[in-house]
């Protein structure tokens, strides 16, 4: 006999937890994770099994081929934020990657790999998304030619960043992030576009093979609930999806269609789960209990079939996955995540009441729609339904439709089934699935000791009473939450009186948006005067209630603001604004109606929605008369205070064009002018009589605009009309922008002559770097490297100079003497350290050196170098205590940034047998000349031999090739004089040479190539 819930599952201690509100961590919890805890309640996804894979594989560098860039594409709470969790659980903890992978993975020897976590919740990033990954790998300097201004780093600006140890970057919920971003001005563009350009760099950077070992997982970029927000924001996250699509790895997190969803919520709800043969017999039991009902004609379900089912869904109900999966879709509806807290509660509900002694599955009917929490989740999927629940299926007083035909029954087949009903009833989606026949119903409840005949009995008094309950042609029954239109209208107007205010101030601000926004900016309709904040930047329209005292409070309020220049009044008649509240109820009411009907995705052929949307246009027509006959009055900043002017309200259509009648009222008494270029009559020379202080030659800026906006006489314009006639004027150079917020008025001197210098390219290995230097006002350039230089210096030939030098300085001459000459300008080098471990012996070395020149001082305990540092003299051997190394290079003046090295914890290399001969299995390739005779010298030098080479030589488009096989041996000598061979058909070709092995004849020999060539041997690549 099957036992129940009770006696084969046990819950886990925070599912009767009242507090625990939340199933998901958020990814910037990683750090405070604990990974037992974690990793006990995770069920690894196939999605999961991909992306771990994959991303140890790219960490690991067991693959060139991928492309280290993955996207985790699901809707919301679809499992996203918890791959990304595990993952960098693993990448942080390696004694749990074992545990958790070791059955279809195993892990390299790669210890803890840096993380770097981002939220796109977190949007306050002063230096953007690139300065935040840059901070938390402690290499904020690296980009620090890209935070002020805030500009894009470029492909090899992040190679530069992330190259060295293995990274992991995770980067979550960009959306949100790209909404705030659209709202920062950067320049002549915004963030969001800017972060749209680093983001692709980034992934172009990983995608390069630049970055072997560096890994990055996105979350899904489509904006979701932002798409409605800004068409600019969804065009930037798209450009973003595209370049991921390009190069990345695209993973759903989980499969929601599959009976990963039961796994999931088993792992997650429960600590202990029956074996597998009781399972059965709870499989059994519900199939004999189909079996009978279908003797009965009550249903199609096919009892073998949900047989299958139970043994993969168990402790659930199949019943589960086939509704939830309905209204999945719905914005906002969190799919996986919501399914958890949903579950949770019912889990809950039935070991806390005791249902689960006498239950064997838990069924998509066991949801209460009379708990609170659980009504909270049904909001976020569907809240247009709530009437339907208190009238037709529970209330708290027990009177709901369901409940009393239960109480007259005696069970709760009503309430069951008119919960089955409900939750198929919910989706949001197009043309969505909707509503149960009655032979789905009598499926989903048939269960051990259930008598159907009293649920189909429960069903026909249900369908007979219920308010809400609707067949469909196709036989099935859904809830849909419609009245009478009439009543229903009422009813609602009725009970907007709250409300009718905001349908007012959305339909003023509707009516009176700043579309072109050249006259005002902001509108605020409606407010409580103290609230408002003018600003210097925007013209602020207010629209205030045509109350018998408005206008006093209006004029007294204005008369105590300081930008007095920056704000406009509407009003009208209080006669007419009692009607106009009144026709705003109404127009709120419908508005819900029609919403509604969308939202139930009824058809606009319906009859219902037909007769919804004259109503809408009858009250549209109402709503905008009374507008027209209200809001007539504008007040604007004049030299003598508020004045009045009359606006001609027209509408055509419903649509009324509140802004430009502002606009032609205002330019009719002189208050707007839109001809404010350079070249205007007029408007220079207001500006310079009216807004520049009398008597100054020059003036702050801004003080120019605070006059503008505090000046009630000034004329109205577009607000960056005083900014486009000063950059229009400088460039023309009739004013002078000369630093620290000031401008001067021309006629000016001629400049005098300057230098500027571009570096073109620096050679990162040497520290020689291209430049471009061009005279400004001058003809001739003399140059210095000791110091500021005269017309005795050398003169630069051309317009380029290659140099390694730190410091060089330029002077212009105008060999006419039309400009004087200005001061010298000094070009500084950038100072840099670079530093490689190479083996020597059994002892780990480091190898310092400075680009491109200088002294270095470096310290061990990471102290101050500059303070405490230790002269670097040569290679010197890295202790086993050693963390971390410090290292600064100082040379003429100029200090490099510090450099810190972070030194492996791994040990070095394998263990080496002095005496064997061994086989070095690493593929050299020498890609110049130069390193290829060096190479072989190094060879000639250990009495090594290579095996397997590959040896060119190429010049433009001629080439020639000589290959061996990976057994055969080769002396440096004999590899020289194939190559002097080779030479003789090419002279002067570039010579390159690939080695897939090195043999030496004995283990020391190989140690001291080792050390000779400045690298470390790799685990499992020395065979002796």
């Amino acid at each position: 006999m099957a036992k129940t819930l009770a006696e084969l599952c046990i819950p886990r201690e925070w599912v009767f937890d009242p507090n625990v509100r939340d199933t998901v961590h958020d990814i910037d919890e990683l750090d405070q994770l604990d990974p037992e805890r974690f990793f006990a309640e995770n069920y690894v996804t196939e999605g999961m099994r991909q992306l771990l894979s994959e991303a140890f594989k790219r960490l690991e560098g067991r693959t060139e081929n991928a492309s280290g860039i993955f996207l985790l594409s699901q809707s919301m709470g679809g499992g996203k934020t918890h791959n990304l969790l595990a993952l960098g659980l693993l990448a942080k903890y390696p004694k749990w990657r074992e545990p958790v992978m070791g059955s279809f993975y195993r892990p390299g020897p790669l210890g803890s790999v840096r993380v770097v976590a981002f939220s796109g919740r977190k949007t306050n990033t002063p230096y953007g998304i690139w300065g935040e990954i840059a901070e938390r790998l402690n290499r904020r300097e690296v980009l620090r030619d890209f935070y002020s201004p805030l500009r894009a780093p470029g492909v090899e600006n992040w190679v530069e960043l992330l190259r060295g140890d293995p990274v992991l970057l995770l980067l979550d919920e960009l959306p949100p992030y790209f909404q705030a971003a659209r709202a920062i001005q950067v320049g002549q563009t915004t963030l969001d576009h800017l972060t749209t350009v680093a983001l692709a760099n980034l992934l172009v950077a990983v995608a390069s093979g630049k970055l072997p070992n560096v890994c990055v997982v996105l979350t899904d970029l489509r904006a979701q609930a932002y798409e409605a927000g800004s068409t600019a924001i969804s065009e930037a996250l798209r450009n973003l999806e595209l370049e991921a699509n390009r190069t990345a790895t695209r993973i759903d997190p989980v499969r929601l269609n599959t009976a990963e969803l039961y796994a999931i919520l088993r792992q997650r709800l429960f600590k202990a789960l029956p074996a597998d043969a009781e399972i059965s017999e709870v499989a059994d039991a519900y199939a004999q209990a189909l079996e009978q009902a279908r003797v009965l004609d009550l249903t199609a379900f096919s009892p073998q079939a949900v047989r299958s089912e139970i043994l993969s869904s168990y402790p659930f109900h199949p019943g589960i996955r086939d509704l939830f999966a309905r209204f999945r879709e719905n914005p906002g509806f969190q799919q996986t995540r919501a399914l958890i807290r949903i579950m949770r509660i019912v889990v809950a509900q039935l070991w806390s009441a005791g249902a689960a002694h006498y239950k064997f599955l838990i069924r998509a009917d066991d949801v209460d729609l009379s708990r609170s929490d659980m009504i909270s989740e049904i909001r976020q999927i569907n809240a247009a339904l709530e009437n339907a629940i208190a009238h037709d299926i529970v209330d708290e007083r027990g009177g709901a439709v369901a409940q009393q035909i239960d109480a007259e029954l005696g069970g709760s087949s009503a309430r069951d089934a008119a919960t089955l009903i409900f939750l198929s009833s919910l989706s949001l989606a197009v043309n969505p699935v909707l509503g149960l026949d009655r032979s789905e119903i009598f499926g989903y409840l048939a269960e051990p000791g259930r008598d159907l005949t009293q649920v189909r009995e429960a069903l026909d008094r249900l369908q007979q009473r219920a308010w809400y309950l609707h067949p469909t042609a196709a036989g099935k029954l859904l809830f849909k939450n419609v009245e009478n239109l009439n009543a229903k209208l009422e009813s609602y107007a009725s009970g907007l009186r709250d409300e009718r205010e905001l349908e007012l101030r959305d339909r003023i601000c509707e009516m009176f948006a700043p579309k072109v926004g050249n006259c005002y900016q902001v509108v605020e309709p409606l407010p409580a005067l103290d609230q408002i904040q003018l600003s210097p930047e925007r013209v602020t329209l207010i629209v205030f209630r045509p109350l018998p005292t408005a206008l006093d409070e209006v004029r007294r309020w204005w008369e105590n603001q300081q930008y007095k220049n920056r704000v406009l009044f509407l009003t009208g008649t209080p006669s007419g604004y009692e009607r106009v509240i009144e026709r705003a109820a109404y127009l709120r009411a419908i508005r819900q109606i029609l919403q509604e009907f969308k939202q139930q995705n009824l058809p606009e052929t319906d009859p219902q929605f037909i007769e919804a949307r004259k109503i809408a246009e009858r009250e549209e027509s109402a709503f905008y008369l009374a507008c027209r006959e209200t809001f007539q009055i504008l007040y604007y900043p004049h030299r003598t205070g508020l004045v009045q002017v009359e606006l001609d309200p027209r509408y055509v259509a419903n649509r009324y064009e509140g802004e430009q009648q502002i606009v032609e009222a205002l330019k009719a008494v002189g208050k707007f002018r839109e001809d404010t270029g350079p070249d205007s009559v007029g408007f220079r020379q207001l500006l310079e009589s009216r807004l520049w202080p009398e008597g100054q030659k020059e003036v702050l800026w801004s003080e120019i605009k605070r006059r503008a906006a505090t000046d009630a006489g000034w004329v109205l314009h577009h607000p960056r009309a005083l900014d486009h006639l000063k950059d229009a004027l400088v460039q023309r150079d009739i004013w002078r922008d000369i630093g620290g917020g000031y401008i001067q008025r021309g006629p000016f001197p001629k400049p005098k002559t300057s230098v500027q210098v571009q570096r073109l390219f620096r050679d990162h290995n040497t520290g020689e770097a291209n430049l471009r230097i061009q005279p400004l006002h001058g003809d001739t350039i003399y140059y210095s490297f000791d110091g500021p230089p005269t017309t005795q210096s050398a003169k630069l030939e051309g317009n380029q100079l290659t140099t390694r030098a730190l410091r060089i300085w330029f002077l212009a001459v105008d060999s006419r003497g039309e400009h004087e000459t200005g001061e010298p300008v000094c070009w500084t080098n950038d100072l840099e350290v670079k530093y490689r471990f190479y083996q020597q012996g059994e002892q780990r070395m480091c190898e310092l050196r400075a680009i491109p020149e200088g002294e270095i001082r470096y310290t061990l305990d990471g102290s101050s170098p500059e303070r405490s540092g230790i002269r670097y003299e040569g290679p010197f051997p890295v202790l086993s205590n050693t963390r971390t190394i410090l290292a600064q290079a100082v040379a003429d003046g100029l200090r490099s940034p510090v450099l810190q090295i972070d030194v492996p914890i791994d040990p070095i290399g394998p263990t080496v047998d002095p005496r064997k001969p061994a086989l070095w299995r690493r593929r050299h390739k020498l890609d110049d000349t130069g390193d290829t005779y060096r190479f072989l010298e190094s060879i000639e030098r250990h009495g090594a031999r290579l095996r397997g080479i590959t040896a060119i030589v190429a010049r433009e488009q001629r080439w020639l090739q000589l290959s061996a096989d990976p057994q055969t041996e080769f002396t440096a000598s004999q590899v020289r004089e194939m190559l002097e061979a080779l030479r003789q058909y090419i002279p002067s070709g570039l010579v390159t040479l690939d080695a897939e092995q090195v043999w030496t004849e004995t283990g020391q020999q190989l140690l001291d190539l080792v050390a000779d060539l400045r690298t470390e041997l790799r685990s499992e690549e020395v065979q002796q």
